[in-house]
């Protein structure tokens, strides 16, 4: 291992690049820092080959992608090898930027606004990886996870659906309908890159549905965002007069009715007060029961000392 240290910078590196065929990734990178510290391998693409290394397990880490970034943009290579791995340090370049702005996007959460600017953003993400990455795989993901599925068109369908679905979500509140669409275009492209898409298909059918509110008959779309069932008994009485109606108020088993958002907040908060009076009320007479065991047990140990 010492006779290691009076090595030139390319012997050094040929070392390193042994070791990362083999696995041995630790070790290639310290053959490739003192390879550094000797002015670089050939190319001076150590340092590119120490940040690859450094990725491992950080592919969702910003920071590991710009230090990459940083390598790759400062060495004069055109393409490199990374075990059996050839990469071209120009597209190398495209996909890690790519890789940047789609973990910024996915980090994006909060009101109706930033889920809107969410979804738009992955979807020109989207356009870019399959403009720009195209069917090249994506490098990061052929190396350390061995796919070789994830090309850039992919990728570009994956993010096409992931942003529909955001934009579905921030529309929802507005526009229940709006949202159903936006969830049946992110069906389509679940669809082509092999998934099931069966959550899609649910919340098209759950944003699709209208309802009148039991309780205050308003009209309400959009299953679990502005209205909800309530489990409950519809007698056949009860059942009868609301035939003919255009809109359901009730469950098609009858075993719940539907409240709009505003009366199910309504009876909610107001259960909750009843529950939390009830509460505060076997609490304090639990506390009193206390107090009063507590005397008893006082006046019993009084009466036991007072007899010996």
């Amino acid at each position: 291992m010492a006779l290691s240290l009076f090595k030139n910078a390319d012997a050094l590196y040929e070392q390193a690049i042994d070791l990362i065929k083999q696995g041995e990734f630790e070790k290639a990178r310290g053959r490739l820092m003192k390879s550094i510290e000797k002015d670089g391998g050939p190319d001076d693409i150590s340092s590119v080959l120490v940040c690859m290394i450094d990725m491992r397990g950080r592919l969702g880490d910003i920071s590991a992608y710009r230090n990459l970034l940083n390598a790759l943009k400062a060495t004069a290579a055109r393409e490199f090898t990374f075990g059996l791995t050839t990469v071209s340090v120009p597209m190398m370049i495209v996909q890690c930027e790519l890789a940047v702005e789609e973990i910024q996007a996915f980090n994006m959460n909060g009101a109706s606004t930033v889920l809107l600017e969410k979804g738009n953003r992955l979807l020109k993400l989207a356009q870019r990886y399959q403009s720009e990455v195209g069917n090249e795989t994506l490098k990061m993901n052929e190396i350390f996870l061995n796919d070789t599925t994830r090309t850039g068109i992919r990728e570009g369908m994956v993010l096409l659906a992931m942003g529909y679905e955001s934009l579905a979500s921030g529309t929802v509140w507005d526009d229940p309908k709006k949202a159903a669409e936006y969830q049946q275009i992110a069906y389509g492209y679940r669809k082509q890159v092999g998934d099931t898409g069966e959550s899609n298909l649910r919340l098209v059918n759950d944003y699709s549905r209208t309802c009148k509110c039991w309780f205050c008959g308003r009209t309400a779309s959009g299953l679990g965002i502005h209205f909800f069932p309530i489990s409950s008994e519809i007698s056949p009485m009860l059942r009868k007069s609301g035939e003919g109606e255009p809109l359901r108020s009730e469950s098609e088993d009858y075993g719940s009715i539907y409240a709009c958002r505003a009366c199910y907040k309504g009876i909610s908060a107001r259960a909750d007060d009843i529950a939390k009076a009830y509460h505060n009320q076997a609490m304090s007479e639990m506390r009193a029961m206390e107090a009063r065991l507590q005397a008893e047990i006082v006046a019993l140990w009084s009466a036991v000392r007072s007899i010996r």
